[in-house]
């Protein structure tokens, strides 16, 4: 265990309300004031610990996971609703939203299955939409008929009523679906890592022999080595066992000195990690250090790369976005850009007819 990783264990055995500081980490654990710092502000933004006004920084209890998902219960507190009916299906989570403006006849195509149809004073619609399985958000304030209010409680499906006009409860939960994706966005280990169980690992215990069978099986040459403890003692690769007897020991090969992370670790961070010092696997484990998986280089640019092509602007966008006149002429002018190493401008005249 690096004398990093042993800091932030020390950090997470701390009880809640405990002071910490640079100078009692390095004195504690024989570090130096550089290493207790740095370590310090990862806890921090892992959330173990919190620097507050004339306190210093103390062990704080882990903040809870936000929510990934929205619930018909969030819908009505994000919007200033009141619950009319169907409290039962409160805790149902929400899909999409439609807003209740077009025909009877039109109106089927945009009712799906977990839905939320904002609609105004419309009886029939408001039915409609309880009739395909979709809540209804009444906007403006106006009262409900009863046969909606009977039909939600027997169905389980929400009957919300807001004071607000149907722009301003639109954007509101347009902005409640965008704060809940930009969470979901922000990758952590825990999202790709494979179980130990599933990758492959090795016992320090275990010979070369084994561990040749392992990369044949698993078609992997870097596995972490666990102790009779199940805590992580070191990594075994090619380099280190390829040429050596087939009755060597792996604690006689393996690389004793690991990177190691955790669960609630940012992808962003471990890759910048694993680049730099030309790691192809990372174990995973618990604030004890025991095993539970690991990460590899290739999931890792493979989760990130797809997160990137899915938020980024397309090309077209891009132009789009620069589009603008000037005198008897469109312009359009497209920033810089990166492409394989070069820099590249794109300016586009196009003549007004």
């Amino acid at each position: 265990m690096s004398k990093h990783q042993e800091i932030l264990a020390y950090l997470e055995e701390l009880p809640v309300g405990k002071r910490v500081s640079v100078r009692s980490i390095s004195n504690r654990l024989g570090v130096s004031d550089g290493t207790a710092y740095r370590a310090i502000k990862e806890a921090e933004n892992r959330g173990l610990v919190e620097t507050r006004p004339r306190s210093g920084t103390v062990r704080v209890k882990s903040k809870k996971v936000a929510i990934e998902r929205l619930t018909f219960a969030e819908i009505a507190e994000v919007t200033g609703s009141e619950v009319l009916a169907g409290q039962a299906g409160l805790e149902r989570e929400f899909s999409k939203f439609s807003i209740g403006a077009m025909t009877e006849k039109n109106i089927l195509s945009y009712l799906h299955d977990g839905g939320l149809l904002i609609v105004g004073d419309r009886t029939r619609i408001q039915l409609l939409a309880l009739e395909n399985e979709n809540a209804v958000l009444v906007t403006g304030g106006f009262e409900v008929h009863k046969d909606v209010l009977d039909a939600a409680n027997k169905k389980n499906i929400p009957v919300l009523r807001s004071k607000h006009d149907t722009f301003t409860v639109a954007t509101m939960i347009n902005r409640a679906l965008s704060n809940v994706q930009i969470k979901t966005d922000i990758l952590t280990v825990e999202k790709i890592y494979r179980t130990c169980h599933e990758y492959g690992f090795l016992q320090e215990t275990d010979t070369v022999k084994d561990y040749l069978d392992l990369v044949r099986k698993n078609r992997s040459s870097r596995f972490p080595v666990i102790n009779q403890h199940k805590v992580v003692v070191g990594v075994v690769t090619m380099r280190d066992a390829g040429d050596k007897s087939p009755g060597t020991t792996i604690d006689k090969v393996m690389t004793r000195t690991v990177y190691m992370t955790g669960l609630a670790t940012n992808i962003a961070n471990v890759s910048q990690r694993m680049i730099a010092e030309d790691f192809e696997m990372v174990p995973v484990v618990r604030s004890n250090q025991t095993l539970l998986g690991v990460i590899t280089r290739r999931d890792v640019m493979e989760k990130m790369s797809r997160s990137q092509v899915s938020t980024l602007p397309t090309f077209s966008e891009q132009i789009g976005q620069k589009l603008s006149y000037h005198h008897d002429e469109v312009v359009i002018t497209v920033e810089p850009f990166m492409l394989e190493k070069m820099v590249f401008w794109l300016m586009v005249f196009f003549q007004k007819s």
